[in-house]
C-alpha cells in the first residue's frame, strides 16, 4: 500500500485517498506560554539557571571571538510556527539594534572587518561576533545591543521571513539535494518530534509567523538562565565580567526553562523515503537511526572511533570511501557519523555549538548516478551490517586509532573552535576537554570493548534510508523487488572488486514496498 505524507512531510502516514485531518487552530504565542496546543500534554521544563555560564580563554590572539550560545534551538519552535526560532535569531542579528538600522549596523562593522552572525540548530542558538582587539571597545556595544536591544521591526521581519521562505522553497528543495536528503532522514527519525523539521522551518509555519510572535519568542527563549558566554583572544581584564553583566540582564517573567524532549519514535524494521524530484540529475542518499548516545556517554569514544573507520568526513581512511569512491569511482564521497554533523563552511570539520540532547548515527552517500544508486545503497548497508555484527579487528582498531589521535586535533586548530568545543563540553556536562577525553579513552580501549559498544548501539534493523531521485518510483520498485543492480565502470577494476560486485548486485535489503514512501519534493516541509 502506497503511503502519503501529511503534516509537513514529517512522515505521519495515512492511506492514500483517506480524509485529510481537520486543520488545527494555532493560538497567539503570547496566549500559550507553555508552547502547547489545546489537547496536547504539556512537556515538563527544566528550571532556569541563576545566570549565564562564562568560559574565558585569554590568550595572545589579536582576533577576539565572542560566542553567546542559548540552550534554545528549532526544537523550541511553537507548533504551527516551525522556523520561528531561526527567524527570531536572524531578525536579531540582521534587523538592526539600538538606535541603528541594519544598514547602519553593517556600515559600523565594515571598517572594523568585524562580523556578527547567528546560527540555529535543533537545541542551540549561537550568536558569534569576531573583531580585532584594537576595535573591541567600538565593536562590543554593537553586539551587546543585538542581544539585548534588537529592533525587530516589521519591515526587517518581512525581509528576513522572505529570505527564510526562499531558503526553504528555492534553495533546499531546488538546489541542495544533499541537504534535502539529510533533512528528509531527520524527518523520518524524528516523526512527530521537535527535531523533525529543519531549523529554517516549514512553508506553512513560516507564512503563519508574525513579527509579534518573534518578539514574544525572544523574550521566552533568549534568557540569561539559558546562556553560555564564551570569550577568546587578547581581551582586557574585566571584559568578561562586563559581558556577563549585560547578558545577565536578559531576564523577565516571560523567560521559560527548556522543555524536555520526548523519545524519538520507535522503528522496528528498515524503511525508505524517496523524495521525487523530476529534475534531479543524481541521487543523494542519507541513512541512519536515532540512538541513545551523546558525548557524555561512556561508549561515545568507541563508537566515534568505529565510525571514523567506516567513513570519516572527506577522508579516504574510511571503509565506505575506499570501497565506493576509491575502488569503484561511483561518487564524490561516502561518510559515517556518530552524531549530527553540520559542516563548517568549506572545511572538513563540524561547526561547534551544534550540540544536541538526542543524537543519531548516519551514513551519507554523496550524489550517485541514478543507475548506480541501488548498488551503492546495497554496498553501504552491507558494510554497516558487517560492522555491527563483526566489529573491528585489532589491526583495524590500531590503524584508525593512530589516525584519529592526530586528525581530531585539527578540530581545535583555531581559538574560536577551541572555545566552541569548550562550550559544548559545558552543554554535555562533561568534566574533561573534548580531545583529551577522547585520546584518554582511545588509548585504553581494547578491541573487545569497542566491539561490545558497537553491539549495544549499532542496529541496522532500525535503519531509515532517505534519497532524493528523479525516478523515485523506479528506485522504490527496484528496492522492493530486490532487482539486480549491476554496474559498469569507466576503467578496469580489480578482480577482488569484480568478485565482490557479484555478491552486492543481489544483496538483499529486505525492505518491502509497504515500507517505502515516495513524496513529491514540493510536499517536503510544506506544512
Amino acid at each position: 500500500m502506497r503511503r502519503a505524507v501529511v503534516a509537513g512531510a514529517l512522515l505521519a502516514l495515512t492511506s492514500c485517498g483517506g480524509a485529510s485531518p481537520a486543520p488545527r487552530e494555532y493560538p497567539r504565542l503570547e496566549d500559550r506560554a507553555d508552547h502547547t496546543l489545546a489537547g496536547d500534554a504539556p512537556r515538563r521544563r527544566e528550571p532556569l539557571a541563576d545566570g549565564p555560564r562564562v568560559i574565558v580563554d585569554r590568550n595572545a590572539s589579536p582576533v577576539v571571538t565572542l560566542r553567546v550560545a542559548f540552550d534554545a534551538g528549532s526544537a523550541a519552535d511553537a507548533p504551527g510556527r516551525e522556523g520561528l526560532t531561526q527567524l527570531t535569531a536572524t531578525l536579531m542579528a540582521e534587523g538592526g539594534a539600538g538606535e541603528l538600522s541594519y544598514a547602519e549596523l553593517s556600515d559600523r562593522l565594515y571598517p572594523m572587518a568585524a562580523s556578527i552572525g547567528a546560527f540555529v540548530s535543533r537545541d542551540e542558538t549561537a550568536f558569534v561576533g569576531q573583531v580585532h582587539r584594537d576595535h573591541l571597545e567600538e565593536f562590543y556595544p554593537l553586539l551587546r545591543d543585538v542581544l539585548t536591544r534588537p529592533r525587530m521591526g516589521e519591515a526587517d521581519f518581512a525581509r528576513v521571513r522572505d529570505q527564510a521562505l526562499n531558503a526553504l522553497t528555492v534553495d533546499l528543495r531546488s538546489a541542495r539535494d544533499e541537504e534535502l536528503g539529510k533533512q528528509a532522514l531527520q524527518a523520518m527519525l524524528y516523526e512527530g518530534h521537535p527535531y523533525g523539521h529543519p531549523a529554517v522551518g516549514t512553508e506553512a509555519g513560516l507564512r503563519r509567523v508574525r513579527v509579534d510572535d518573534a518578539r514574544a519568542h525572544r523574550g521566552q527563549l533568549f534568557c540569561a538562565g539559558r546562556a553560555t558566554i564564551g570569550i577568546t583572544g587578547d581581551v582586557p581584564e574585566g571584559f568578561a565580567a562586563r559581558v556577563e553583566r549585560d547578558v545577565g540582564r536578559l531576564t523577565g517573567d516571560a523567560c521559560l526553562g527548556r522543555a524536555e524532549l520526548p523519545a524519538p519514535p520507535e522503528v522496528t524494521a528498515p524503511r525508505v523515503l524517496i523524495v521525487h524530484k523530476p529534475d534531479a540529475r543524481a541521487v543523494a542518499v542519507s541513512m541512519g537511526f536515532a540512538y541513545d548516545l551523546t558525548r557524555d556517554h561512556p561508549d561515545y569514544p568507541a563508537v566515534l572511533l568505529a565510525t571514523a573507520w567506516l567513513g570519516q568526513h572527506r577522508q579516504f581512511v574510511g571503509r565506505l570511501m575506499q570501497e565506493i569512491r576509491g575502488e569503484r569511482g561511483l561518487n564524490y564521497g561516502d561518510y559515517a557519523y556518530a552524531e549530527h554533523f553540520t559542516q563548517e563552511g568549506w572545511s572538513r570539520f563540524p561547526v561547534p555549538n551544534d550540540a544536541r540532547r538526542q543524537q543519531y548515527f548516519s551514513i551519507w552517500l554523496r550524489p550517485l548516478r541514478p543507475e548506480t544508486a541501488h548498488f551503492a545503497i546495497r554496498l553501504a548497508v552491507r558494510e554497516l551490517r558487517r560492522l555491527a555484527a563483526e566489529g573491528l579487528t585489532q589491526a583495524q582498531l590500531d590503524h584508525v586509532r593512530t589516525f584519529a589521535e592526530n586528525y581530531f586535533a585539527l578540530y581545535l586548530q583555531t581559538a574560536s573552535r577551541r572555545l566552541g568545543y569548550a562550550m559544548d563540553d559545558a552543554f554535555y556536562g562533561v568534566d574533561a576537554p573534548y580531545l583529551e577525553r577522547l585520546r584518554a579513552a582511545w588509548r585504553e580501549l581494547t578491541v573487545e570493548q569497542l566491539n561490545a559498544a558497537l553491539s549495544r548501539h549499532l542496529d541496522p534493523g532500525r535503519l531509515s534510508i532517505a534519497a532524493v531521485a528523479s525516478d523515485a518510483e523506479g528506485l522504490a520498485e527496484a528496492i522492493a523487488t530486490e532487482a539486480a543492480s549491476p554496474v559498469t565502470y569507466q576503467s578496469e577494476v580489480s578482480a577482488r572488486v569484480q568478485e565482490d560486485d557479484r555478491q552486492i548486485v543481489a544483496y538483499p535489503l529486505g525492505i518491502p514496498r509497504e515500507r517505502i514512501t515516495v513524496v513529491p519534493v514540493n510536499e517536503m516541509f510544506d506544512r
